[in-house]
């Protein structure tokens, strides 16, 4: 009797699922067909489509589900109206909690919350930080070669870089630190300079845990980065609990021995949590201490000062209406965190995938130093000593330039935007057509999508590595982004009237009517400038990333520093070893270097993955680095 009762309440529950899935679903098809927009029932999909979808559908579409309706949108145009309504198209911050348990932060919080924490961390991102940013580059990247050239069976001249990411991601963490909080951190072998840190500081900088902690503050950062997933999977309760020899046991049916729950990994994470947690507690005793003596201005950048001194002035019990809006200690460590984390990953990813693609393109490459060479020849020979903001400028608006927008094109960090309409919206479409969005739609801008978007994109309608593609903006070609490329010869024609290859130039200097070769052109500036809504590696509108100026200073000195310098090539010892090579002609190696380029692509193209932005999550990409002249393939195409 007990399990027909059971049966009959399963068959009910599901009955009632489906029915609800049923009248949900015609619901919202309805409702997306009102729109006036193309309506699509098939739901799973993903950003490896790049932009056949939209090629199909339309640059920006409907998808209905039983739960409501979705929006893809890869429009430049309707992506800049939508970034731009701030009030009508919110950030849904519910899905952004597994980044709030430092405490609420820029990322995490919406309408006058937000701004009151938008304007006191905007103050920090200024040309004068920058400066600092700049330096901080500029000597990580020179001591990441120097630890590449101090690991086993490398040198000083010849290094093997079986996955770039580590070190890339150690480099950014290193610079925001310093540049972000003051806090010096080391490479295995950096000798501490005398002096460099202040009192106090120590315990950051060092390589053993000192005090009461249990790990290093680098280890806490490197832990929380990588594990802060499971700080969504389980409370901080449950986490806690997974020390406790004595929780979550169950007897296992092989033999019987008790295993932990959830996993021996959250024991892991809840001390990165609390050794972090700490070192955070213990910085902003750091920074009040600074404060109240007065030098809280001696390094030009800190991200945590703006926030404390607002937290002082804030007004709380005297006026109850701002209370809920006050910056107290939860929201300047909840920023502390979101800093140190959105600070690092997204230009480690820069950095990594920016040495692939130079190395799967030696022309570009071999250009790109050829613009370096160029460039610097008129600065100091230190990279330590070069200028900014002038050097930043000059290098910013050339070929390298062009080499880092292609890379955020191709393979931006985070390839999906999220917002939401408050309630039914007024789109205006490429075409004109003018369309009405249900409320409470769920979009995406799809970066990859819009960042191959034939409409909006300088391209030529052949592609260099699939001639069956229509056009090649799968590939990484930096010239599209130099206007009046003598060696680029774009499709002129686009659909979009937003946008054209004739952009302006990418700031108030007027680009030289007749330039001629590659110099001239470079020493200008000449870099193409996508419509608004078109190239969206940082976001648009008012949410765009508070450090955009910050990343690419950081990614313009880390490149130049190490491209002076090395040249990149793929790893192809998986086929023939060093000393084979070098006996080889130039259609063997080319060969030989064809097969590591196909294997490279296809961990690009099929392997990228991750939760928040994109890495390789399966197989690597290795590089083989050297000093400039001792390159393998130096005179392939």
């Amino acid at each position: 009797m007990f399990g027909l009762l059971c049966a009959t309440a399963f068959a009910a529950s599901l009955a009632w699922f489906m029915v609800s899935a049923a009248i949900g679903l015609r619901k919202n098809v309805k409702a997306a067909k009102e729109s006036g927009l193309q309506c699509v029932l098939d739901p799973l999909w993903s950003y490896r489509e790049s932009f056949s979808l939209f090629a199909k559908y339309g640059d920006t579409f409907l998808v209905a589900t039983p739960s409501g309706c979705y929006m893809a949108n890869a429009s430049p145009t309707v992506i800049h109206q939508v970034a731009t309504r701030r009030t009508e198209w919110v950030k849904p911050i519910e899905h952004y909690s597994v980044v709030e348990h430092f405490g609420p932060n820029v990322v995490t919080t919406e309408g006058s919350t937000w701004r009151d924490h938008r304007r006191v961390s905007n103050a920090s991102f200024n040309e004068r930080s920058n400066a600092v940013v700049w330096k901080e580059s500029i000597h990580q990247a020179t001591q990441m070669a120097k630890a590449w050239g101090r690991r086993p069976g490398n040198s000083k001249e010849l290094m093997w870089i079986g996955d770039v990411y580590p070190d890339a991601a150690t480099t950014s963490l290193h610079i925001i630190s310093r540049s972000g909080f003051g806090v010096k951190l080391l490479w295995p072998g950096e000798e501490q300079v005398d002096g460099e840190l202040e009192d106090g500081y120590e315990k950051f900088s060092s390589h053993q845990a000192m005090g009461k902690h249990t790990m290093t503050f680098e280890e806490s950062l490197h832990t929380m980065l990588r594990d802060f997933v499971w700080m969504g999977v389980f409370s901080l309760s449950t986490l806690s609990a997974s020390l406790n020899e004595a929780a979550f046991e169950f007897s296992n049916a092989n033999n019987g021995e008790p295993e932990k729950l959830p996993f021996r990994r959250t024991k892991v994470v809840w001390e990165g949590y609390t050794n972090l947690n700490t070192y955070l507690h213990e910085l902003l005793d750091l920074k009040k201490a600074a404060i109240a003596a007065g030098l809280a201005e001696k390094d030009a950048l800190d991200l945590m000062v703006p926030l404390i001194t607002a937290s002082e002035s804030f007004p709380s019990a005297h006026n109850p209406s701002k209370a809920s809006t006050a910056i107290g200690t939860p929201q300047i460590l909840g920023n502390a965190f979101i800093f140190l984390f959105a600070g690092h990953e997204t230009t480690a990813n820069s950095i990594t995938f920016l040495l692939i693609f130079l190395a799967l393109n030696l022309p570009a490459q071999r250009r790109l130093q050829k613009t370096l060479d160029n460039l610097l020849s008129s600065l100091p020979s230190n990279p330590s000593d070069w200028p900014y903001p002038s050097a930043f400028n000059k290098l910013g608006n050339s070929y390298l330039g062009a080499c880092i927008n292609e890379q955020l094109r191709l393979i931006t960090s985070v390839v999906m935007v999220p917002k939401r309409s408050v309630s039914p919206q007024t789109l205006v479409l490429d075409n004109g057509k003018v369309v009405k969005v249900p409320a409470n739609t769920f979009q995406h801008f799809c970066a990859q999508s819009v960042h191959r978007n034939p409409n909006a994109w300088p391209h030529t309608k052949t592609s260099i590595r699939k001639p069956e593609k229509a056009n090649d903006l799968d590939d990484f070609i930096p010239e599209r982004w130099i206007l009046q490329d003598e060696t680029y010869h774009p499709s002129t024609s686009t659909s979009s009237p937003s946008n054209s290859t004739k952009a302006t130039p990418n700031n108030d200097d007027p680009l030289p009517e007749h330039a001629t070769t590659i110099e001239e052109l470079e020493s200008s500036s000449s870099l193409f400038r996508p419509a608004p809504g078109a190239f969206i590696p940082f976001s648009d509108g008012p949410r765009a990333c508070l450090g955009r100026r910050f990343a690419m200073v950081e990614l313009v000195a880390v490149i130049a520093t190490l491209m002076r310098e090395y040249s990149v090539e793929l790893d192809t010892r998986e086929w023939v070893s060093e000393q084979d090579l070098r006996g080889m002609g130039k259609e063997e190696k080319k060969r030989v270097y064809g097969l590591a380029r196909e294997r490279a692509w296809e961990v690009l193209e099929k392997e990228l993955g991750g939760l928040v932005t994109l890495q390789c999550i399966g197989r690597k990409v290795g590089l083989r680095v050297c000093r400039r002249g001792g390159e393998m393939f130096g005179d392939l195409d």
